[in-house]
């Protein structure tokens, strides 16, 4: 998601269902009874986990142990692969898989992991920024090779050229701005659109901000507008916009799970759609006709919205890859870019679609477990070449969500890749 990656053994997903107290107490009854050596028990409870929070990893991994240690084979195959996809990591030399081993299911599966497990890099480095304080979100082309920078920890908006070199653009909690998050330039219209939420992360956090969406001349960086949510919206996380050819603007709220739009007439920031079916939204894209609107979940993977019919749909994919945890996502020639954060090994893959936009046909990973990741975020394509932030720092800050020293902290590195 925006914000703090979701730690996979840590804790079960919180404030995306209301069943989660329900989630949480099956699934420390599904801990105690596998600790207790309750075989009959460890299932019950782990299926009844699963029932309430079918998406997470480590349930799904449990499942497998589950299912194994009371006779049910291939269900236990069935869910350890479903687990590794999202969390490669996972150990498949548990006791409770020794019925499992020398089976050809099981050895088909550890040989998955190994594949899983390998790191593969395309990008390089584009340039670094030297300044470990920014912690940035979100990146986009300017004009003459320049880039714009969201910084979440300063609550501004840098100008960086190819080398690194920083210009300015706002100075830090201009105009109210908080956190930042998303950007994109409107080249044609010479305006830079970014949106901004409280996080305890950025400096001065004050619980009483708001988020709000902020229009910029592309030169001069001189505040334009300001948009913001109802009143009666509370909490929202803007992680993501995105501009249609005629410059209207789209924002994803992932605390509310809405799309909001822009109205620049009445001055408004106005619900465009939401659906019970997400849970956690994140990354936003157009395909090139702007006839579909394509949307990340970061618990459930990617739904394709008929912008006329508002039609919404689940996007299907190939065995072996997870849609889970996409943060950054881009449209590149019938294919979608995704910055996928929350899996292990991270990894940016491109999803190539079919005729109809509905299914993945094949993928190609960009970058997995490259040696410059902690916590990959956003992008933008720049001709036929991504550039995106490769450690975005999430990570970069104590238990009071104070930044780390400097010498704990990297530069910035901004990684590309040919497309």
């Amino acid at each position: 998601m925006k914000g703090p990656v979701f730690y996979f053994m840590l804790m079960l997903i919180s404030t995306v269902t209301p069943a989660q107290e329900d989630v949480q107490y099956y699934f420390a009854e599904a801990k105690k009874a596998r600790q207790a050596n309750d075989s009959a028990r460890f299932y019950e409870m782990i299926v009844k986990a699963g029932e309430l929070h079918p998406y997470h990893q480590s349930i799904m991994y449990y499942r497998g142990l589950a299912a194994a240690l009371t006779g049910r084979q291939q269900e236990a195959v069935d869910f350890l692969q479903k687990a590794i996809w999202i969390y490669a990591p996972f150990d498949l030399s548990a006791p409770e898989l020794q019925t499992l081993k020398g089976t050809a299911a099981f050895e088909n599966l550890k040989t998955q992991q190994q594949e899983l497990l390998k790191p593969i890099v395309h990008s390089d480095t584009a340039f670094l920024i030297s300044d470990r304080t920014l912690h940035p979100e979100s990146i986009a082309a300017g004009e003459a090779g320049e880039f714009f920078v969201t910084s979440v920890h300063k609550r501004k908006i840098t100008r960086v050229d190819q080398h690194g070199k920083i210009s300015g653009f706002t100075t830090e909690a201009q105009d109210g701005i908080t956190a930042l998050l998303g950007i994109k330039v409107d080249k044609s219209k010479k305006v830079l659109w970014a949106c901004s939420s409280p996080m305890p992360e950025m400096e001065n956090f004050d619980t009483l901000s708001r988020s709000a969406v902020f229009k910029y001349d592309l030169q001069s960086g001189k505040l334009l507008a300001r948009f913001t949510p109802d009143a009666s919206v509370k909490n929202s996380v803007f992680g993501d916009l995105i501009l249609t050819r005629n410059g209207e603007v789209f924002i994803s709220d992932s605390q509310s799970n809405t799309i909001f739009k822009v109205n620049e007439s009445t001055q408004k920031l106005e619900p465009y759609f939401t659906a019970a079916e997400f849970w956690n939204i994140q990354g936003i894209a157009f395909s090139d006709d702007e006839q579909f609107l394509f949307i990340a979940d970061y618990i459930k993977g990617l739904f394709r919205l008929h912008v006329q019919t508002k039609e919404l749909k689940p996007i299907a994919t190939q065995p072996g890859f997870s849609l889970k945890g996409i943060d950054g996502l881009l449209w590149y020639k019938n294919s979608l870019i995704a910055i996928q954060n929350g899996i292990s090994p991270m990894r940016v893959t491109r999803y190539f679609l079919n005729n109809t936009q509905q299914e993945i046909t094949h993928t190609k990973i960009l970058d997995r477990g490259h040696p410059a990741f902690q916590e990959p975020t956003n992008g933008c394509v720049v001709g036929n070449t991504l550039y995106y932030i490769g450690n975005s720092q999430w990570g970069g800050y104590d238990e009071n969500h104070r930044l780390k020293p400097l010498d704990q902290l990297q530069d910035v590195v901004i990684l590309k890749a040919g497309l």
